[in-house]
């Protein structure tokens, strides 16, 4: 019986060695084209070429970011001296569905600000982390999703999800992250470390817009009681009483923040500064859901992050906006 026990014991790990070893075997070399094919395998459209293949469900609105004057004088970032930036701003949810359920966690803010002589572009989400450090696991938290057979080999993605840390951590955040009942009450951010320029200094910093009516989170029963389609309805509703806040906080690095990986979350005290405060007053339907928004248009003063997937992501954007045309 023993040497039955020790026998299956023996196989068991054998085959689990060998399923590892298998799996790291498969782990690729990935680059912005490799991405952009993945995400059209995973959510492209060939009845509708013009789709985004990300964040496809959204919507538009528009309204202007108005500077602190006190950081204007703290920070050398001319665009911080206007007294009012026309905001374009593109609220959506994550993923390739266009017709997904606005209960899904995973939420975007897009802005572009046009000021007098410069732009700024941010893409945010609701998240203060993502799922990947580097460019070759962001392709393999892609890829694994892929279904083959007609189906998504669920053994792998598990196994994958508990022994990358990157993939354990994002899940374990996101099991944790309520969903909220409006926009109005969701905070986004940078995810990226960006550098400031403060006198003959660069600072690393994040954002986060932050709504000035609360974060708030439903309940199992709120959203329950919720359709689909609630947060479109909900702006609309809101801004026709009056404009949904935010107040832009930099957030400065602590010694020993991790700055070149998104997956790095910052704990404990730091210090937040008001940049300025957005107002969206009105909503323009789905008018910018075709453009793209690039996080590298930066203006001067603020400088761009050293992690590994910021410069794929602005060309992943890119490549995907060319073939949407």
């Amino acid at each position: 019986m023993r040497k039955t026990l020790k026998k299956i014991y023996i196989m068991g790990m054998v085959m689990s060695i060998t399923m590892n070893i298998l799996w790291a075997v498969e782990l690729e070399k990935y680059d912005e084209n490799k991405i952009i094919d993945i995400f059209y395998q995973l959510n492209g459209d060939t009845n509708d070429l013009q789709k985004k293949i990300n964040h496809t469900k959204g919507f538009c609105a528009l309204g202007a970011f108005v500077p602190n004057p006190k950081a204007a004088k703290r920070f050398d970032i001319p665009l911080l001296r206007e007294e009012s930036i026309l905001t374009q701003a593109r609220f959506s949810l994550g993923g390739g569905d266009s017709n997904a359920s606005d209960k899904g966690k995973v939420r975007g803010l897009a802005l572009k600000m046009t000021g007098a002589e410069e732009s700024f572009e941010s893409v945010l989400l609701n998240t203060e982390i993502n799922f990947a450090k580097d460019v070759d696991e962001f392709g393999t938290y892609l890829a694994l999703r892929l279904p083959k057979n007609g189906k998504v080999d669920a053994e792998k993605l598990a196994y994958y999800t508990e022994n990358v840390d990157s993939f354990k951590q994002y899940a374990q955040y996101l099991q944790k992250l309520g969903i909220t009942p409006s926009v109005a009450n969701t905070a986004y951010h940078s995810i990226h470390t960006f550098y400031v320029k403060e006198g003959d200094k660069w600072i690393a910093a994040r954002w986060k817009f932050v709504p000035t009516e609360g974060e708030k989170t439903l309940s199992e029963a709120e959203l329950e009681a919720l359709g689909d389609d609630f947060l479109e309805q909900d702006f609309k509703a809101r801004i026709a009483q009056k404009p949904i806040a935010y107040t832009m906080l930099l957030i400065l690095a602590n010694a020993g923040d991790s700055t070149d990986k998104t997956t790095a979350l910052w704990s404990g005290k730091h210090t937040e500064i008001p940049l300025g405060t957005l107002k969206i007053d009105t909503f323009s339907g789905g008018d910018c859901n075709r453009d793209v928004f690039l996080p590298n248009i930066l203006p001067r003063g603020i400088g761009a992050p050293k992690d590994a997937l910021f410069d794929v992501r602005n060309a992943v954007y890119g490549i995907s906006f060319t073939r949407r045309q």
